[in-house]
Order: structure tokens, then sequence, then C-alpha cells
């Protein structure tokens, strides 16, 4: 994904405003970590601020609409106005709503949880979802939060990114183990983003949460970078093996309509029109 560059001045912290960015630091913190509703003490830690200052900051965002006091004793969360400001960033983004109606789509085909992220600071970030009408689902919630080397958003986002980025993520936050299953070899993940650039399409084994298969696909804009990737993920149980290579060839086909539709041109790259492979 491109991302602009920072202006020298920025970029040498010529502007840098410190209690502005203690406060944006605290509000990450409180998204971050949504469900527990942080005290002060655990901010206070977090960023390693004296609890004054983190107290007299959460004042301010408090006062100004940004966070609010959680049920839980000494919590504090994000304030409905920050969703709405969330919203409208998602409102803003074009292939979001071209995707909608055929990862919807998907959805109602499979059965089973599909869901769209990006990739932002090194990590996949879910920013839309369709729940699985099954009894047995997948709990992922928008906003939440993805490892890139072991998750099928993640890896397809990962693998049209160039070399420097990937050795980045290597070494920090590094390959951390989650399974039995989880690639934590460079070499290896190297191989498997070679084959998900060549099929067009990436399979999560148990990768992340033992239990959980995915087959996620990549979304093109016009000029054939991938701004974000889709996936479709259930339980082992019902994710068999002779299930993904179905769910592989519907991937595919989603990934294709929703790129055409972006304007992007099946010539430009070998994902659209290589064979299935599913493994």
């Amino acid at each position: 994904m491109k991302t602009a560059k920072p202006s020298p001045a920025m970029a040498s912290g010529a502007y840098t405003v410190k209690s502005l960015v203690k406060a944006l630091n605290i509000l990450e913190v409180l998204a971050e970590d949504g469900e527990s509703a942080p005290t002060l003490t655990q901010i206070s830690r977090l960023l390693h601020l004296h609890i004054s200052t983190v107290h007299r900051l959460l004042a301010n965002l408090v006062h100004q609409g940004f966070a609010e006091e959680a049920p839980s004793p000494g919590g504090y969360q994000l304030s409905y106005r920050v969703l709405r400001m969330g919203l409208r960033v998602l409102d803003g983004l074009d292939f979001r709503r071209v995707a909608q109606p055929l990862l919807r789509q998907l959805n109602e085909q499979t059965k089973e949880t599909v869901h769209l992220a990006i990739l932002q600071e090194g990590r996949a970030i879910s920013i839309e979802k369709f729940d699985s009408p099954q009894p047995v689902g997948l709990d992922a919630r928008l906003g939440g939060v993805m490892p890139l080397h072991c998750t099928g958003v993640g890896k397809t986002l990962l693998a049209y990114q160039g070399e420097e980025f990937l050795n980045q993520i290597a070494h920090s936050p590094g390959l951390e183990r989650f399974t039995m299953h989880t690639l934590t070899n460079l070499a290896q993940l190297r191989k498997e983003l070679e084959h998900i650039r060549e099929h067009g399409y990436a399979v999560d084994h148990e990768e992340a949460v033992e239990g959980l298969r995915c087959v996620a696909g990549p979304v093109f804009d016009h000029q054939g970078s991938v701004v974000a990737a889709f996936s479709v993920a259930g339980p082992a149980t019902r994710m068999t093996v002779s299930r993904i290579a179905d769910l592989t060839r519907l991937v595919r086909e989603t990934s294709q309509q929703i790129s055409y539709r972006m304007g992007f041109r099946s010539g430009a790259h070998s994902t659209a029109t290589s064979g299935s492979d599913s493994r």
C-alpha cells in the first residue's frame, strides 16, 4: 500500500507538540485496549508518563468528548465521537463501498464469516465484516488487529509489499509463534508469499488460532496496487481441505470482480490469471 512521505519539517519533529502527542498516545491505548477499559495507573505504566500528566490529559479528552469514563471502576474508554470520526474515514474508502455487495454475496454463498482488512502500521486492521449465520462462527470485530505473517488477510497484504518491508516485519515485531502451524522461518514465509502472488490467494491453516482456517484474496486498485484483502473464515471442522479447494475458486472470483470494478485489468498481474492450487 502506498503511503505519503512526511515533509522534512514533520519528519524532523519541527512542529511536534509534546502534550498533543501524549494525548494522542492515550487515545491509541484506549483504542488498543478497548475491551478492558484501562485505568489511569495502567495508562501511566504503558506510556511511561507520570500519573498526574495522564490525569490532566484524560480530563481534557473527556471534556472535549473524545474519551469517557467506563462502567468498570476507574476505567476509561473512547467515546462515540471517536466512533463517528472513524466511520467518516471508512465511508471515504471507495474500495470498501465497491467491495461491500460482493463480500455480502460471498458471505451468503459460503455461510461463513467474511471480513475486509487494510494494512496499517505493520498490521492488518479489519474494516468490514459479515458474520456467519451458523451457530459456530468467527468472533471477529471491526477495528480488530491481526498479525501479517500468520493470517489470511495479513499474508495477502504482506505478499505485495517490498522486500525491505518484509524484513522489517520479520525483525520487528518479529515472526511470533501463535500455534504449532505458525510460520516463524523467514525463508518459509517468503516462499509462502511467492505462492500467494503466483496464485492470487492465501490460506491460513490454523496458523493464528487453533481450529480456525480461512482463505483470503487481494483487492487491486486501478494502478495494480493492493489496497485491501478479504477472507472467508470458519472453524476447521467446516473448513476442510476439500472445502477450501471450493472456497479458493470463490475467493479468486470475488477478488477479480472487486478489482475489476476498481479499474484493475488482470493483464498487469499474474495473480488474476494463474491457475488454482489449493494445497
